[in-house]
């Protein structure tokens, strides 16, 4: 889900509307989830405007990802099963992200907040996979943290004319995800054949010494 930009960029007034105040900071934070690179972007804008301070705006970002991204993988270790028999279109997606976090679960924890088309899915595959909570919560904040800087440095460095790149930037996402996940199913069927090739031609194996031994006996 995103904002519309066109409504957002047609008026820069939008800025007039922040106040240095701690609400602001918690709203920007708890949105972070739904706008995505807005959030941040916009917050640098306002930075650079004079309208917010770095470091509150840098800390309220990063933590009201890093929440959002908490209770999904609580969701993904407690109801994962519920959730794909509710989504029954998910569980390709599913699958995929399950058994990419089981193969790196560190690199997974890390990028749940930059996988475009993929921040819903990812953060609970991780819980699914009972990555511990020791490793997914530092190493998922550090993730939201370096996330926050780069696209609040995007809107600190470009002005509003990033606001109207942004715009194009989830249309590249949803695509970059599809072809991401693409590929990642493709592999994944792939895998799946050539282990039941390699099954199948162990028991087949099995069955000629089975075989062979019979003939063999007396």
């Amino acid at each position: 889900m995103r904002l519309p930009v066109s409504l957002l960029v047609a008026n820069a007034s939008w800025l007039s509307v922040l106040t240095d105040a701690p609400w602001t900071y918690l709203v920007l934070g708890a949105s972070a989830i739904i706008t995505e690179e807005l959030a941040p972007i916009f917050g640098g804008i306002a930075v650079h405007e004079g309208e917010l301070r770095l470091m509150p705006l840098l800390f309220g970002i990063t933590l009201g990802g890093w929440i959002a991204t908490a209770i999904l993988y609580a969701l993904g270790r407690l109801k994962w099963e519920a959730i794909r028999r509710r989504f029954p279109r998910t569980r390709a997606t599913g699958t995929v992200a399950l058994r990419v976090v089981r193969r790196n679960p560190l690199t997974a924890s890390f990028l749940v907040r930059f996988a475009f088309g993929l921040r819903i899915v990812l953060p609970m595959a991780c819980g699914a996979a009972q990555v511990p909570l020791l490793v997914y919560l530092p190493v998922s904040l550090v993730g939201s943290a370096l996330w926050t800087a780069v696209f609040t440095a995007v809107g600190y460095a470009a002005g509003e004319a990033a606001v109207q790149a942004i715009g194009h930037l989830g249309q590249v996402g949803e695509v970059v995800g599809a072809v991401i996940v693409t590929v990642a199913i493709l592999a994944f069927v792939r895998w799946q054949r050539r282990r039941r090739e390699r099954k199948a031609s162990r028991q087949a194996a099995l069955r000629r010494q089975r075989t062979d031994g019979r003939e063999a006996a007396p």
